[in-house]
């Protein structure tokens, strides 16, 4: 009989304070449960090849991209596993998008590895073992997609140190809408930090983000969610000014609006990716998806912001 591991992951969403982070400002990231990614690995014989099923790359182990070869053969290799292995991963997380994809991978996959060999899993060894993972996809991760999606419960983040929230409990939905645009998160820091080298302005900007983090948490403490909305607002007015929105995210937001839409607001990196839409109701949040989907956008979900 085969011998099966299973394990799944959600991916995450920063709901403020990007950009602002990379100069010690805070920022809260919250789980995005619909978003998921499921890993099976399943044993063959020793005569078959180990083997690799997912959306990126199907084949075997030896000819795998670099990330998933180098984690599912420390897995091989740390447990001295004997049989080959079948390895598939299924997502609905589109890659580079700053919804969490390589660390609910990483996550999904120590889970099903753990699993696989019947052996316990904390989740501080969890942690460890992803965060492994996430350095050979994007060398030196901030820890905060880890943290999220383990805890699976919204987090504060500041200056490298991660503190678990209240889970969400607000009477409305988000709406997650993937642009379609592929954004590089690299790109836009690096040019948000050289507009900020010379300019006290732009300073300012990263400031107010900062604050309204603090005013965000304080609207979800109050299970607040128009002042929430009012925050979304400021903030993706500073993110503007930035230059990190996009043309496509700008209309995407002024479509919602239209639907019905309270605010909305990027989330990650910008000039692409992903944004986020505040919907009073889940009548209002289909509209927002159906019309973002019909402008363009190639993915769009629905989570309910737990009130």
């Amino acid at each position: 009989m085969a011998q099966i591991g299973y394990g799944e992951a959600n991916g995450k969403v920063i709901l403020i304070g990007e950009h602002a982070v990379t100069f010690g400002q805070p920022a809260i990231a919250i789980p995005f449960t619909t978003g998921k990614v499921k890993v099976t690995i399943k044993s063959l014989s020793k005569d078959d090849a180990s083997y690799i099923n997912s959306d990126v790359y199907e084949g075997p182990l030896q000819q795998a991209p670099e990330h998933i070869k180098a984690v599912t053969t420390r897995f091989v290799e740390k447990h001295h596993i004997e049989d080959s292995i079948n390895v598939t991963f299924e997502t609905n997380l589109p890659p580079s998008r700053g919804l969490g994809s390589s660390a609910a991978m990483a996550i999904a996959f120590v889970r099903a590895s753990y699993d696989y060999i019947n052996k316990p899993l904390t989740d501080e060894l969890l942690i460890e073992e992803a965060n492994w993972a996430e350095q050979i996809a994007h060398g030196k991760p901030s820890g905060i997609d880890t943290q999220t999606i383990v805890s699976n419960k919204p987090v504060w983040f500041h200056q490298g140190k991660v503190t678990t929230l209240n889970p969400l409990a607000l009477k409305g939905y988000m709406v997650v809408i993937d642009t379609g645009v592929r954004g590089s998160t690299k790109k836009a820091v690096e040019d948000v930090h050289n507009l900020c080298d010379h300019n006290e302005q732009c300073m300012r900007f990263i400031e107010h983000i900062g604050n309204l983090v603090y005013e965000a948490n304080e609207a979800i403490e109050r299970h607040d969610f128009n002042q929430l909305a009012h925050v979304f607002e400021l903030a993706q007015d500073n993110l503007r000014k930035l230059t990190v929105s996009h043309d496509n995210i700008e209309a995407l937001l002024e479509i919602s609006k239209t639907q019905g839409a309270t605010a909305g607001k990027l989330t990650g990196g910008g000039r692409g990716g992903s944004m986020i839409v505040l919907a009073q109701n889940l009548e209002i949040a289909e509209k927002v998806a159906t019309s973002a989907e019909k402008f363009g956008a190639h993915h769009t979900w629905i989570e309910n912001l737990g009130g």
